[in-house]
């Protein structure tokens, strides 16, 4: 066999596992990062105030010799930053915001055309909420 083929059967078997459910599967693999990345995210903002007698120092919380936005933790910052600002605030708002505007597009013309961008990505947030009963989803 060629290393070629080895990978599309194991492509194959992949695939017949997750079958039909892959949007299950990739709302769930989101799911369980988030709170990682979340914690993550967290973790390289938070800092330290250290009191000298020239003055006070912000240091990274986690390495009192890094000092805060300077150097490697500016790049680091950065990138939590993004993070931030590009999955985990939009997949936030989207789990708080898409059963309101369910509920709400039928009697209202911004809910009914927001609900039209919405149901682009139904499934992963009908795939969110589907263990929970009707009634306690906005709990959640």
């Amino acid at each position: 066999r060629s290393p070629t083929t080895s990978t599309r059967t194991c492509v194959n078997k992949v695939t017949i596992i997750i079958g039909q459910r892959a949007v299950g599967v990739l709302s769930t693999l989101i799911y369980l990062s988030y709170s990682k990345l979340l914690r993550t995210v967290i973790d390289v903002l938070t800092y330290s105030t250290v009191q000298l007698p020239t003055g006070d120092v912000y240091v990274w919380f986690f390495d009192g010799n890094v000092e805060y936005l300077q150097g490697k933790h500016a790049v680091l910052f950065v990138v939590a930053m993004v993070t931030f600002a590009f999955f985990l605030l939009p997949y936030t708002l989207a789990l708080t915001f898409i059963p309101i505007i369910e509920r709400y597009s039928e009697h209202n013309r911004l809910f009914n055309y927001l609900d039209k961008k919405v149901n682009q990505i139904k499934p992963m947030n009908d795939a969110h909420y589907a263990p929970y009963k009707g009634e306690w989803r906005w709990w959640l």
